[in-house]
Order: structure tokens, then sequence, then C-alpha cells
């Protein structure tokens, strides 16, 4: 797409398309609505998009058309060849207030069919359940908000501000292709939006059964390393006292036996103190700090994981490369590590620590990825919006501010002077968060309904309803 065709539609997402008026407002087909969000969602997960690569071009098309099916605006852009972002616009009538973005992204992680109890791109329903890669994290989200766009524009309810829904890719490995390349190149896509939605909270309930909301202010810096190891090659019938391979077995064993101190930011205080008032049985929480100094409560706090990443940097080797004959002793071995750092953490700093932990200088250390993380206030329009929301759907569960223990595109928008927060409103089991990124991804067919019910009411929330 050439630079003047994209300004173009552009400028045209801002300036087509109108709700309608108040008066002629109508109901919710939701059985209908359900339906039609499972199909679309089964084909949606059809498209591979798996990045590496990524080829998002024909997801974004399959979303574009069903947008404009209802006669909402969208465009498609491609950053790069095959890679995709959608956009489009339901456009508000009456007072003008800064619009909400509906954020999510097309890519996912790869997928191995022999890890699966189904074909991993089929998009099959059985059991009551969409089973496929991204049903989860996150193209059920993006549908969720797309398909409560739609219902909106259908019921033609009028909204005092507009609407804009971005599909991206590339968010699974940095987005320098999707959202980075949104808020550089589409300035007008969002020039007029106060406010981001995106993944990375939802509907939860603690280990007694309470259900809270979780909405991800701040998140952690992906800081992505590899380590090369060097050494001499050769036959291996006669090793030489070090390799490369023993060299970076050594580096690794050094850094699984290291465990980097607790730190308990401020966002991640509140949210235990706010658990522990939840939970009554679970008074230590009130104060994590000052529980965490006791060794028995420290080990057993830190046996969850996601408990353990949300007060501590991580260190997680993935990917290991060495060799190619049993035979033949390498010249060099490396490994791929996946380090998540606490909001305030330097990664030049951390690195230098991995280097001395290492203390071995035949050793490599290359930055793959990092980029640096900011939040967004606790209190706000959207976050009001919110806790209105829980009060009519979930008998006001309590709304809490959380860390994101990973990373998604909202840091984009967030240096960009919006509002952020991660939350889709959908609740999730305790099962889900083993689910994303894992095999037998699905997502419930009942959840998907009352996701799209509360995202509607959600947008009726914000729009002055």
């Amino acid at each position: 797409m050439s630079r003047a065709m994209v300004a173009l539609t552009a400028a045209a997402l801002l300036s087509i398309g109108g709700a309608a008026r108040a008066d002629n407002a109508k109901g919710f087909d939701w059985e209908e609505l359900t339906r039609e969000a499972t199909s679309l969602l089964s084909d949606y997960i059809q498209i591979n998009t798996s990045n590496p690569p990524g080829n998002e071009l024909p997801a974004a098309k399959l979303l574009k058309e069903k947008f404009l099916r209802d006669g909402i605006p969208a465009a498609v852009f491609e950053p790069s060849p095959g890679r995709g972002v959608i956009a489009a616009r339901l456009r508000g009538i009456g007072k003008k207030r800064k619009a909400l973005v509906l954020l999510s992204h097309m890519d996912v992680v790869p997928a191995n069919p022999k890890d699966w109890s189904v074909p991993p791109f089929s998009g099959e329903v059985k059991g009551g359940e969409l089973w496929g890669r991204g049903a989860l994290d996150d193209k059920g989200p993006g549908v969720v908000a797309l398909m409560a766009m739609l219902a909106i524009k259908r019921a033609r309810i009028l909204l005092d501000r507009d609407v804009v829904f971005i599909a991206t890719g590339d968010e699974e490995v940095g987005g320098e292709d999707g959202a980075g390349w949104v808020v550089q190149h589409q300035t007008n896509l969002y020039k007029d939006a106060g406010f981001v939605l995106n993944e990375g909270g939802g509907i939860r309930a603690d280990k007694a059964g309470h259900v809270f909301y979780s909405v991800a202010i701040t998140e952690k810096s992906p800081l992505w390393l590899r380590l090369t190891a060097s050494g001499p090659t050769g036959h291996a019938a006669a090793p030489p006292a070090q390799t490369a391979v023993t060299r970076l077995v050594a580096a690794l064993h050094k850094l699984d036996d290291y465990q980097p101190p607790f730190r308990v930011m401020p966002v991640v205080q509140d949210y235990f103190r706010r658990l522990a008032i939840l939970d009554s049985n679970q008074p230590k929480l009130l104060d994590l700090r000052l529980a965490l100094t006791d060794p028995q409560f420290a080990k057993k706090f830190v046996s969850s994981p996601h408990d353990n990443a949300m007060v501590r940097d991580t260190i997680t080797p993935t990917v290991i490369n060495a060799g190619y004959r049993t035979n033949i002793i390498p010249s060099t071995a490396s490994a791929e590590i996946d380090c998540r750092l606490l909001p305030d953490e330097d990664p030049a700093v951390f690195i230098k620590s991995l280097r001395q932990l290492i203390n071995d200088d035949s050793i490599k250390i290359e930055r793959l990825l990092s980029f640096p993380t900011m939040a967004s206030p606790e209190r706000s329009e959207l976050m009001n919006a919110i806790v209105t929301l829980s009060r009519r759907k979930d008998n006001g569960a309590p709304v809490i501010p959380a860390m994101l223990t990973g990373f998604n595109d909202s840091h984009y928008f967030r240096q960009r002077g919006l509002v952020a927060y991660g939350f889709v409103p959908i609740r999730f089991s305790a099962q889900s968060g083993l689910l994303v990124h894992g095999a037998n991804e699905r997502i419930e067919i009942k959840a998907l309904r009352e996701g799209i019910e509360r995202m509607v009411e959600l947008l009726r929330i914000m729009g002055g309803q």
C-alpha cells in the first residue's frame, strides 16, 4: 500500500460512519451474536498466524470484511510484506469525548500438533469449547471486541465517544511490525483517543473462589538474551577439558541456581493486600513485604510460579542450540534466555550482574529484545467504567490494579500519553493460564458470549449510558 493510500485510508476511518439516533435503539440477540462470534473465531483461528513469520494479512482482511458488512469503516495496513494491521472506527454522536481503543493482536505463538488433542489451527468446536491456537491469546478477545462493536451498531445505540478497533501483528516478538509501527506511522488512528483496553487482565477467582477483576496497569520488562559459548572443535573421542557445550552448560547451571532477591513493587503490595481482604485465611498477604522476611512463608509463596514472578526478576532458558553430529565437538553452543525484569530494573545493570555470575569471558551475551515499561494511573474514567461494569454484571466484584508478569503492546500507547489497561471482560479459570502459549488452548463458548455481553455494557458505560 502506498503512503498516499495509507494516509487516505486513515483519514477515511476518521470521517466515515456514524451512530444511529438514540430513539431508534433496539435490543440484542445474544444467541445469534454468540453463534456469529463462534463461527468468526473458528475462521480466524484457521488462518495460521504463527509468529515467526506472522503472515497476519489474511486475518486482517477477514476482520475488515466483517466490519464492512455492517457498515463500519475499516482499513488494512501492511507494515512490511505479509504483515497486517486492521483498524475500524465506530463513530459516536453527541458530546465529544476521547475515543476508546480496543486493542488486540492477530499473531500467535507456534503450536506443535504432536502436543495437541486436536489440530491447533482447526478452530474445532467440541464439548462447548472452541479449540485452537489463539482462542485465548489473543484472537478470542479480539472477536469479543469486534462483536461488541457490531452489536452496538446493530442495536442503533448512541455513544458519545468513538470506539476504535485495532488488531496488530508481531506482538508475540515485541510488536515492532505491529503496534510499534502503528504509533509511529498511523497517528491519525488514535490521535483523538485517550484510553486503550488491551489483553493482560480479566475476571478471576482466588483460591477460595472469590471473584475479582484484575486490571493490569503496568508490566514487567522483557529482556531476551542469547548466550554463546566458544571452544575448540574436534573429535568427540578425545575431548579437551572444556568445550563450548560444557561451558554453556556450566553457565546455565549457575543461572539455574541463582535466585534474584525479592522486591515488592507498590502495585504488587497493594494487589496482594486487596486479595487478603477478600480471603481472611491469607492474613500475611496484608503486608507482603513483611511476610516475605519469614523464610517458611517465602518458600511457600514462591512455589507458585505466578506469585514468584510478581516479586522478583525471572530467568528462563528456552532455546538451546549446539552441534550437528554426535561424534563432532562443536565450536559454538548457544542458549536463548527469557528474562522478565521488574519495572524499575535497569537491563544494563542486570546483564552486568549475569556476566559476573557466569564468570566466563568466553561466553558472549547478546541482547535480543528489551524495552522499558510504563504504568497507567490507577484512577481514570476507564477504571471508573470497569468498576461500574463490575457492579452491573458481577455483583460489585472488587476491581484490583495489577502488574502483568508478561508484556503486551500497551507500552507503545502509554508512551504516547494514553491510559492503557490490560483487561478482557471474560472470566478466566486457573486452567486458562496454563493453556496460554500451551497445548490445547481453548475458550468456552459460554465465556465468549458473556465476554461480548460485558464488553457491550462497558462500551455503553464509556459512551455515557
